[in-house]
C-alpha cells in the first residue's frame, strides 16, 4: 500500500496500522480474555518471548513508520521490503531446520535465507518504476542482512529498516 500511496497518505497509513497493532498488543498483554483468544488464533506465529512482550509485528510497523519519516520513498520501500521479506525467510529457515548458531538467537541458515531473499527482493524492486539503482539496492540488502544477524540490544524488526535506510541514503 505504501508503494501505491502518496508519501503523506502512506505515512498516515503506517501510523494508523502501527497504532492499531500497538493497541492490540497492549490488550493482548494486559487483558486475559484477549490474551487467550489471541494465543488461540495466533499463538503458533508468536516466538516464545512475544508471549510476554510486544510482538515483532509491532516493532516492524513502528520501525517502518519511523523509516518513512526519515527517508525518501524509494529508500523506505526498499528498507521495509528487506526486513519484511528477509525476516520471514530467516525465521522459516532458521527455526525449522537444525543448523549452526551464528549468534545467540541467529542461525547461519536463517542469515543466508535473509540475504538471499533480500537480494531477490532487490532485483524485483529494481524493475519497478521510481526505484533506486541496482547497486544501491544490493548494498541495502546486504546491510539489512548484516544488521539483522548482529546481536544488537534492540529489536531488529524496528532497527533494521532504519539503519538500512540510513546506509542507503548515503549512496
Amino acid at each position: 500500500m505504501y508503494y501505491l500511496s502518496p508519501v503523506r497518505s502512506g505515512r498516515l497509513l503506517l501510523l494508523i496500522l502501527a497504532l492499531v497493532v500497538i493497541t492490540i498488543d497492549y490488550l493482548r498483554l494486559h487483558i486475559n480474555g484477549v490474551k487467550e483468544g489471541f494465543i488461540l488464533f495466533f499463538g503458533s506465529f508468536l516466538r516464545r518471548h512475544e508471549f510476554s512482550r510486544l510482538s515483532g509485528a509491532t516493532y516492524l510497523l513502528f520501525g517502518c513508520f519511523v523509516t518513512s519519516l526519515l527517508y525518501k520513498k524509494p529508500i523506505v520501500i526498499a528498507s521495509c521490503t528487506f526486513i519484511i521479506v528477509g525476516d520471514t525467510f530467516a525465521a522459516v529457515l532458521g527455526q525449522n531446520i537444525k543448523n549452526p548458531k551464528l549468534f545467540k538467537r541467529k542461525t547461519v541458515l536463517g542469515s543466508v535465507g535473509f540475504l538471499a531473499s533480500a537480494l531477490i527482493a532487490a532485483v524485483i524492486l529494481y524493475n519497478l518504476p521510481e526505484t533506486l539503482p541496482l547497486h544501491h539496492l544490493i548494498i541495502g540488502a546486504v546491510a539489512a542482512s548484516v544488521f539483522e544477524a548482529l546481536p544488537l540490544p534492540w529489536d531488529d524488526n524496528f532497527s533494521v529498516p532504519i539503519i538500512t535506510g540510513f546506509i542507503m541514503s548515503f549512496l
